[in-house]
């Protein structure tokens, strides 16, 4: 047995020389002396010189730790760690770690003939935790590489005899990067991992509880009585029973998180194939200049070429300007779509949103374009706007191309534009598209600017309450339309349009004035008390907002505010106890009700389609009466709240159920012909409502093109079994 009597202290000031003096000293017994080497570390990070006097915590830890040293010779070693009987030799090891320090310690186990088993402690070593505060799990990474390093050393010592090697540790994230490759790992864990799996190739390394692991007196330390009463120099209890009731180690409790943690980070090269074409034409800022660039560079292509036999000199050609926009639209086509025109090539379906446009490829001029399908095959529309050539939303090639026909149609609006685009090209999400350019004109920024607008503010009290229709109206003019005489050679005269509108259930009522004349509008409005009934308040324009500051208007602006005519209307409706209010000067606002109202009733967006139709047809005073009523039913009619798709619901309400108690209805009627002047005169009545049909025809029929649904066309083949549905 062996045995160690520790030096005597010296008597005097305490200095880090006189500590570390006593450390070195020691025999290392690693459970003991890891408490001398953790005092020693504080030293340093505090800079202590040499024979400078240590803090008081110190020497306190300091003289506990000299204290506990009196009990250092009781501690008795074994020097012979085999025996002359012996049957199997093993060697385990095992490590810990702690904050402060980590460790190991090597273990032999013997087997005798027999079957007696001994454990006796080999070799032990400890150290300190780096002053760089590192993560627990890398700690105990620190002290399996200890570990390993230690059975390096001493394999040799075992070379004359047979043993199998197992190393044990209480981390099992230390076991799951021992199984991993160092170099998924980071450098820190990666280096350690590598310097593991080189050194201990024939040892087995498995998981042990932390409770009976021997090496957790090394990471925290221990006094010389603790080891006498421990497990430290004979091992763990489970070694000398059967393998088979060792510790399986079997646990998946791994914090992946701080796996992946120490993941390396992969950096990738990526090579992208640029497109030079479309790279250079971003330089451009217009749509001619890049194409006109192209067919220049077409046609000298055209010249190098052996087999070229017509040499074209002279300015471009409209052929040639053509060509180049194809070849362009090829380029995008091949950067945007390329995945799409894979599939195509191998007959197979595209995805995504092109899958309800049902695209193809086609040839033309050499180059292999991506074009709609659609549904409008057995249209008679030219071939180009039955199958347009498909084209990206983001690109700088479109949004120059779009801008180019903003300006050369005269700065079209939004819709006009999409109109424009598909008699060529069908760009996706092209409303979008052309909003945004029309946003960024400038020069239509400059003729329609974005004014300041206040909060809207509350609605009257006249809007809100439940009142008898036509109770609370408002009035407004438009006009002026022609009426003509059923006399040859009679010239027409002027007449103008009424429009009062309830406030409570926004109901429309429509009369024709005849002209400028007090008694002409008294008459109208009589006409109108005559029918909807006498009406508390009537609301009306002011002169300096009044829709006659339209130039057409200007006669009747200048008639309906003079001082004598708004005396006679005042005085009439203050008689028939009408209160005649205006609304406020340059308030249009105020009296959105009617305007809007005004506005359904003309069709006023672009054009004044109903003011042109009246125009063109020639009516009579009794014609336009008959045109306007059905017009007044029409706008009556409109639901006053959206729809409801649940067929359960009630019918939608109307202004027409406070007026007549259900929805204002018109019989179908048929269609007549364009030249509405050779047919019988009140055909010409359904002709201005056929009006609206027209531009039904001309900004719906092309959102027909998409297929929403059924897009996906299956064919048979030989041997197919199918089932043959008669319903």
């Amino acid at each position: 047995m062996f045995s160690f009597l520790p030096k005597q202290p010296i008597n005097g000031t305490l200095t880090k020389r006189t500590i570390l003096s006593i450390a070195s000293s020691l025999f290392d017994p690693a459970p003991v002396i890891v408490t001398a080497k953790i005092l020693l570390q504080e030293l340093w990070l505090l800079k202590i010189e040499w024979d400078e006097s240590v803090p008081q915590n110190i020497a306190s830890a300091w003289q506990t730790f000299v204290n506990n040293l009196s009990n250092l010779p009781s501690v008795r070693i074994s020097w012979y760690c085999l025996s002359a009987n012996m049957k199997s030799l093993q060697i385990h090891g095992y490590c810990d770690s702690s904050i402060r320090a980590y460790g190991c310690g090597i273990y032999t186990r013997i087997v005798d003939n027999v079957g007696n088993v001994s454990v006796r402690l080999f070799t032990a070593k400890s150290r300190v935790a780096p002053t760089k505060r590192q993560s627990l799990p890398k700690l105990e990474l620190c002290g399996a590489q200890l570990l390993a390093r230690l059975f390096a050393k001493i394999k040799s010592t075992f070379s004359n005899y047979t043993f199998d090697t197992f190393l044990w540790t209480d981390s099992q994230i230390v076991l799951h990067w021992l199984q991993m490759h160092s170099s998924t790992l980071s450098t820190f864990v990666g280096n350690r991992v590598s310097d593991i799996q080189d050194l201990t190739v024939d040892a087995c390394w498995r998981h042990v509880p932390t409770k009976i692991n021997p090496a957790d007196m090394v990471s925290r330390g221990s006094t010389p009585l603790e080891l006498t009463t421990s497990v430290w120099f004979n091992g763990p209890e489970f070694l000398y029973e059967d393998e088979r009731k060792w510790p399986n180690g079997k646990s998946n409790d791994v914090d992946m998180e701080i796996v992946n943690a120490e993941m390396r980070k992969s950096v990738f090269n990526i090579i992208v194939n640029n497109n030079y074409l479309l790279e250079a034409h971003d330089r451009y800022s217009t749509h001619t200049r890049e194409v006109r660039v192209v067919s220049w560079m077409l046609r000298f292509y055209t010249r190098l070429k052996k087999d070229n036999t017509k040499m074209v000199d002279g300015p471009l050609t409209p052929d040639e300007l053509h060509r180049a926009l194809l070849c362009i639209v090829w380029n995008v086509q091949q950067q945007h779509y390329a995945a799409d025109i894979r599939l195509l090539q191998r007959n197979k379906l595209t995805n995504g949103i092109l899958r309800n446009l049902n695209p193809f490829l086609e040839t033309t001029q050499e180059f292999e374009l991506l074009k709609v399908g659609g549904r409008l095959q057995l249209a008679n529309l030219p071939e180009s706007q039955k199958h347009p050539i498909l084209l990206p939303s983001k690109c700088g090639f479109v949004m120059r191309y779009v801008r180019y026909l903003h300006i050369k149609n005269y700065h079209a609006g939004p819709k006009a534009l999409v109109a424009l685009i598909r008699l060529q090209f069908w760009i996706v999400n092209a409303r979008d598209l052309t909003r945004r350019i029309v946003r960024l004109c400038i020069h239509c920024v400059r003729y329609k600017p974005k004014l300041l607008q206040h909060m809207m503010g509350n609605l009257p009290v006249e809007r809100l309450t439940p009142t008898r229709p036509f109770s609370r109206c408002g009035v407004d003019f438009c006009g002026p339309v022609n009426i003509y005489l059923r006399v040859r050679g009679k010239i027409p005269y002027k007449a103008y349009i009424a429009i009062f509108v309830c406030f409570a259930t926004k109901a429309v009522h429509i009369e024709v004035v005849s002209d400028l004349s007090t008694d002409a509008f008294l008459a109208s409005l009589k006409r109108m008390i005559g029918r909807r009934g006498l009406p508390p308040d009537i609301y009306s324009d002011d002169a300096t907002n009044f829709v006659g500051a339209y130039s057409k208007l200007s006669e009747l602006k200048a008639f309906l505010f003079k001082k004598e005519t708004k005396d006679v209307i005042t005085n009439y409706c203050a008689n028939q106890f009408i209160n005649f209010h205006f609304i406020p000067p340059r308030a249009p606002h105020f009296g959105g009700i009617w305007e809007a109202a005004v506005k359904s009733a003309t069709g006023i967006t672009q054009t004044n389609d109903l003011n042109r139709s009246v125009m063109n047809t020639k009516l009579t005073y009794e014609e336009l009466t008959t045109a306007l009523v059905e017009i007044e039913a029409v706008l009556n009619s409109w639901p006053l709240s959206p729809l409801s798709s649940d067929p359960s619901d009630y019918e939608a309400l109307t202004p027409g159920h406070f007026l007549t108690g259900s929805a204002l209805k018109s019989l179908p009627e048929r269609a007549v012909a364009d030249n509405v002047n050779q047919v019988n005169r009140w055909n010409q009545i359904t002709a201005v409502k056929q009006i609206f049909w027209k531009r039904w025809s001309h900004d719906y029929i092309s959102d027909l093109q998409a297929r929403t649904k059924w897009n996906t066309q299956w064919f048979l083949s030989m041997g197919t079994m199918y089932h043959r549905n008669d319903g």
